[in-house]
């Protein structure tokens, strides 16, 4: 079929035109020579999952127009999806793979993998207010992606976005408006129940560009050289902030105190490396303890579809054990999983121990690291 773009599907995107001014601030940089970054942060939407290829996908397609449109000057492309990831792990993981290379605008998309739980709530927003407290932040847009149902849960992320005065541009509000006319089914769009596919791709990337451009016309109309952005207002937040501050630490920033069985993983899953692996064989354990000092922790493991996935406990300060069955039975594939293991209002040190069990046949477990905040 044919890839369309319609003025109803545009007009239908829109949740809030919101700040437009530090977009704008982008677009006149790029416009007078200045070399831009553009990053973007998600899931395996934004990592291209299911496009033909990588130059499919929206984050592709987006970067390409920028670099169509001031073929002038160098754009800097970083895409930050990580297949399965919200923004709990996103906030913890932005600094490094985001904040670092100093972009001028992220385009965020966690509505299909973020939940309606208060811990991503609070992580959706402390991944917000950590973006823009950063010496010169770089402009926001948040993106709404769709389940084939039009679940997600932007209606959470449209609270943080409106209090921030973000632009929100939302792909399910436009693709079920039009399966809703009859117009589209899902499955001219997507390839299964949530993956776009090319021309899913091609909408949400077409979406972005037309916000874009009419920032960029109403720039070149008023003929403006010097753009004011307001001070974002960072009095009382809506869920809260407590992990705006949170980083990854793994064998490269721990001191393990035991280790048994255990060795240190270089390889890694994911983006994550410099974790810990244990390869059991049967009638034999396995364990790890390291010393954390934090407010808030979460375990970073892996969730593995093969049946060797070992079984875990998380003993934190001598309390009752935590049990994590790492096998994800009957699933789509492996994912990169979290588990809370301390939620404090104070700074302390944690002690930490994790045990394999013995499961009378081979396991393997892979830790990936901590979130800690």
């Amino acid at each position: 079929m044919d890839y369309i773009i319609t003025e109803e599907m545009i007009k239908n995107s829109l949740v809030s035109k919101g700040d437009t001014l530090r977009l704008a601030k982008v677009l006149m940089k790029a416009q007078i020579g200045q070399d831009i970054t553009v990053a973007f942060l998600g899931g395996s939407i934004t990592q291209g999952c299911n496009a033909t290829k990588q130059e499919d996908c929206y984050a592709s397609r987006t970067y390409l127009w920028f670099k169509d449109t001031f073929s002038n000057i160098n754009i800097n492309f970083i895409n930050a999806g990580v297949g399965a990831t919200g923004s709990i792990i996103g906030v913890h993981r932005v600094q490094k793979q985001v904040l670092d290379k100093n972009p001028d605008i992220i385009f965020i998309d966690f509505a299909v993998n973020d939940k309606s739980t208060n811990y991503d709530k609070v992580a959706y927003e402390s991944l917000i207010r950590r973006i823009l407290s950063v010496e010169n932040p770089p402009a926001i847009m948040e993106v709404f992606m769709s389940n084939f149902d039009g679940s997600n849960v932007q209606a959470q992320q449209i609270e943080i976005g409106e209090k921030y005065n973000i632009p929100m541009i939302s792909f399910r509000d436009t693709v079920h408006s039009e399966i809703e006319k009859g117009n589209l089914k899902w499955q001219d769009v997507a390839s299964d129940e949530v993956h776009p596919n090319d021309y899913g791709h091609f909408i949400i990337s077409e979406l972005l560009i037309d916000f874009m451009k009419n920032i960029l016309a109403n720039i070149n109309k008023e003929d403006n050289t010097e753009v004011v952005v307001k001070e974002v207002d960072f009095v009382n937040p809506v869920f809260g902030e407590r992990y705006k501050n949170g980083i990854i630490k793994n064998n490269k920033t721990i001191d393990v105190n035991k280790i048994k069985g255990f060795i240190e993983d270089s390889e890694g899953f994911q983006v994550f490396q410099h974790g810990w692996k244990c390869s059991l064989k049967k009638g034999n354990t396995a364990s790890l303890e390291v010393d954390i000092e934090c407010k808030n922790l979460f375990l970073l493991y892996k969730k593995s579809v093969k049946d060797s996935a070992g079984k875990i406990e998380v003993i934190v300060d001598e309390n009752n054990p935590i049990i994590i069955d790492t096998y994800f039975e009957d699933g789509w594939g492996d994912y990169s999983a979290t588990e809370l293991l301390v939620e404090s209002e104070n700074i302390s040190n944690h002690n930490i121990q994790i045990n394999v069990f013995d499961e009378e046949k081979e396991t393997e477990t892979y830790i990936m690291g901590f979130l800690v905040s």
